[in-house]
């Protein structure tokens, strides 16, 4: 990432974090105070009484001390029990926030909605053999890389959209 990153520096670094994992990850955010941009993705909509258990979308910059701790903590972390979605991409936080927040429910067959979990990184990872070619186009629309950790594996699985692979990769 750091090679891509080089070659393409308006890449942002974020995380999407399953609050579900964590149920004190509030605090964590909050300690981290205004040096951290961050949004619980459900708020403001019908589930918005247990955002805390949804997603959190975070946004680290270069050289901030206490949003580096909190890095670091989430990959320690991450890698012990997977909780985040490691995204790489060009556009600003809100843009991001809308886009991700667009696709949290889903219409069932029998027209019920329903959470889609694709922030969880064990769904992440389940839904490259599920999503039609267009679905994924969709989903990774706004992002150049998607990371989710693979405990088996012990290394990290990297979903690039297909602008990404045209650009990044030139």
């Amino acid at each position: 990432m750091r090679q891509r990153r080089v070659k393409n520096p308006q890449l942002k670094h974020y995380a999407l974090v399953d609050g579900a994992s964590y149920l004190t990850l509030g605090n964590r955010f909050s300690n981290a105070g205004d040096a951290l941009q961050w949004q619980w993705l459900l708020e403001g909509t019908e589930l918005d009484g247990i955002k805390h258990a949804g997603p959190a979308l975070v946004a680290f910059t270069e050289d901030n001390a206490r949003s580096d701790g909190l890095l670091e903590w989430l990959i320690s972390r991450d890698v012990t029990s997977p909780l985040v979605s490691w995204l790489w991409s060009v556009q600003p936080f809100e843009p991001l926030a809308e886009h991700l927040r667009s696709n949290l429910f889903t219409r069932l067959p029998d027209g019920r909605r329903a959470l889609f979990r694709y922030y969880n990184p064990t769904v992440r990872r389940a839904l490259q053999g599920v999503l039609s070619e267009a679905q994924e186009a969709e989903l990774m629309r706004p992002i150049a890389y998607w990371q989710v950790w693979q405990p088996l594996e012990n290394d990290y699985l990297t979903f690039a959209s297909a602008q990404a692979m045209e650009v990044g990769d030139a």
